[in-house]
């Protein structure tokens, strides 16, 4: 399978505003430091397969997000 550019995020269902995530988002606004993709933007939707397993058995690969690649709300 390949979707060049897309990516599917897995939210735990304890997380308590996952609505808040759907939509488009501005890298300039939550990356540390973008670099050449200041102007790039990601629109996350919701996605129907119910498991990460479901996910890996259709071709996508398991990556990690690191704290340390978002700027902080402090």
């Amino acid at each position: 399978m390949q979707s060049p550019g897309s990516v599917i995020i897995e939210i735990d269902e304890t997380f308590p505003e996952f609505k808040r995530l759907l939509g488009a988002h501005k890298w300039s606004e939550f990356l540390v430091d973008p670099g050449d993709e200041a102007a790039f933007v990601s629109k996350i939707f919701y996605c129907t397969w119910n498991s990460d397993r479901d996910v890996q058995k259709n071709g996508w690969k398991r990556i990690d997000v690191q704290d340390k690649w978002f700027k902080s709300k402090a």
